[in-house]
């Protein structure tokens, strides 16, 4: 009977555990960095997102403030009388009112 004799490696079996758990530990500090890296490039991509939406709604309140401004200048009444006189309304000097008795009302029918 012939026997195999076993081919004796340079490394013994725990030796080879602790390899392939060294490896494992290498590979998995290598994916959380990794990880790390896909996490701090989409905050600041986020951060770049907020900055420009900060930036378009301080425009955008200017321009509303802008807006304010002008209609209130619109609105002013020295723009009424300017826009009364070329339109060549008069002035009212006396008003006199309808008076309408309390009693009388008048009711409409719907057909």
């Amino acid at each position: 009977m012939t026997y195999y004799q076993q081919k004796k490696s340079a490394f013994s079996d725990s030796q080879k555990g602790n390899a392939y758990l060294s490896v494992a530990i290498i590979f998995g500090l290598f994916l959380l960095i990794v990880l790390y890296l896909t996490q701090i490039n989409s905050v600041v991509a986020k951060n770049f997102e907020l900055r420009s939406a900060r930036n378009s709604l301080k425009a955008r309140q200017d321009v509303n403030q802008q807006m304010i401004i002008a209609l209130m200048q619109v609105r002013s009444m020295v723009n009424l009388e300017s826009a009364a006189k070329n339109l060549n309304l008069v002035a009212v000097e006396k008003i006199n009112y309808l008076k309408i008795a309390s009693e009388f009302f008048v009711l409409s029918q719907k057909p």
